[in-house]
C-alpha cells in the first residue's frame, strides 16, 4: 500500500490555473438591450481570476467589425444589490 501512496506524491498535482478559454465558457448571457442598429448591450456573468463578474459589455455587429468593444464596465458580485437599488430608485424617479 505504501507503495501506491508514494506513486501518487510523485504524480504532478492537477493545474490549478485555466486557460482563456475555460474561463470564457463559464459565461453565462443574462441579457441584451439592442441600443441602434448594429450595436447591443449584452450582460453576462462571466469570471475573471477565479472571482465571478457581471459585465455589461457594448458589441458590434457591423460590416467592418463584429464583436465587444471597449464600452462597458464589469461589477464585483458584492455591488450587485447596490447596483439593483440604485436601478430601482432610478426608475422610480423617472415615473
Amino acid at each position: 500500500m505504501r507503495k501506491k501512496a508514494e506513486a501518487a506524491e510523485d504524480e504532478p498535482a492537477e493545474e490549478e490555473a485555466t486557460t482563456a478559454e475555460e474561463e470564457k465558457s463559464k459565461d453565462i448571457k443574462l441579457g441584451e438591450i439592442e441600443l441602434r442598429e448594429g450595436s447591443v448591450l449584452v450582460i453576462k456573468k462571466t469570471n475573471y481570476k477565479g472571482q465571478d463578474r457581471v459585465d455589461f459589455r457594448v458589441w458590434l455587429n457591423t460590416a467592418t467589425y463584429k464583436g465587444p468593444t471597449k464600452q462597458g464596465f464589469q461589477l464585483m458580485m458584492d455591488k450587485v444589490d447596490k447596483f439593483i437599488s440604485i436601478v430601482e430608485e432610478m426608475k422610480k424617479k423617472l415615473k
